[in-house]
């Protein structure tokens, strides 16, 4: 595989899971960040807007300091790039992905790490800016001077919103815990569709996100890469999962509120009129996890590459000490 230039936006956990995969191939890694990797006693000009990142240098990895609200800047910075791929979103992915095209970026990889755009409705609740980054790189594709291709990496629930943190350790910290908090013994889920068949759920952790990405760059030629590889650690149902969470804290089961299909909408609406902004991000998860959002039968890139992923169960007890005798 020829040696490719890649860009990493973002320094956050899911980023240098990431670079830190990438950076173990003969593939060049450069990490964009809105802060600045200094020692710890570097004095600088405005201090307040420059972090020291010690960690990502002591990890050999180079980081460009980038404002993503300065165009030439980003223009600049991806010369010579030749695959982006984005752990941040809204206004910067959108400024990244202009700046990406201008530049001659082969492709770039969105942050769109979980279930896949083609099922997701108009007017997302969930959406948090995605459909306009994917409208973006469609213009992209198709321009005439400045085509750049790009490559969902779909891959379901993130395993680590299952686990004891989801802290700074996976970069996923701004998502809330999915379906059941294990230690706590508690769950809010709905089980089946309305037509009695039970919802699955398809799931990947992170590490193997991260090995995935990094098998494609050196197993896939990138001309024959899709717009959307499909990626999966274990697929479950969702009474699996929340009997498999009691198992891990030795409950007969953990204390469940059940929420039947046909009362998403009225749960929704009671939130939302209460103003329990909380609540109300979960039953929107809750909806469009029985509406299969988050589910696929078919992974795609599995069979491409030779990763062989974790499963659910194995991760999940790994998370947890087995109770006390």
């Amino acid at each position: 595989m020829t040696d490719m230039r890649i860009a990493i936006a973002g320094s956050g956990g899911l980023a240098e899971i990431i670079a830190k995969n990438i950076h173990e191939t003969v593939h060049t890694v450069l990490i964009l960040s809105r802060y600045v990797c200094l020692p710890k006693a570097t004095l600088v000009e405005n201090s307040d807007a420059v972090q020291a990142q010690p960690r990502l240098a002591s990890e050999g990895l180079q980081v460009a300091v980038v404002d993503y609200e300065n165009d030439a800047d980003l223009r600049y910075t991806l010369r010579g790039i030749d695959v982006v791929i984005s752990t941040v979103s809204g206004v910067p992915q959108i400024n990244l992905i202009d700046a990406a095209a201008h530049s001659g970026v082969q492709r770039f990889i969105p942050a769109e790490f979980e279930g896949s755009p083609t099922h997701r409705p108009n007017n997302d609740p969930l959406d948090r800016g995605k459909r306009a980054a994917i409208d973006r790189l469609r213009f992209w594709s198709h321009h005439d001077r400045h085509p750049m291709r790009f490559t969902i990496f779909t891959c379901g629930v993130f395993y680590e919103r299952f686990g004891l943190g989801i802290g700074s350790s996976t970069g996923i910290e701004s998502q809330r815990p999915y379906l059941m908090d294990v230690m706590g013994g508690t769950a809010e889920v709905v089980e089946f569709h309305a037509s009695g068949e039970p919802i699955y759920i398809s799931m990947t952790s992170v590490y193997d996100l991260a090995r995935f990405i990094t098998a494609a760059l050196e197993q896939v030629e990138l001309g024959q890469w899709r717009l959307e590889f499909r990626v999966r650690g274990d697929r479950r149902t969702v009474t699996e999962i929340i009997h498999w969470g009691a198992v891990c804290r030795g409950l007969e089961s953990l204390s469940v509120s059940i929420i039947e299909p046909g009362d998403l909408r009225a749960h929704l609406e009671h939130a939302t009129y209460y103003n329990d902004v909380q609540k109300v991000a979960r039953v929107q998860e809750l909806i469009a996890t029985e509406q299969n959002r988050y589910d696929f039968t078919q992974p795609t890139l599995n069979q491409l590459v030779n990763i062989t992923p974790t499963d659910f169960w194995t991760w999940l007890s790994s998370q947890y000490p087995p109770p006390p005798q």
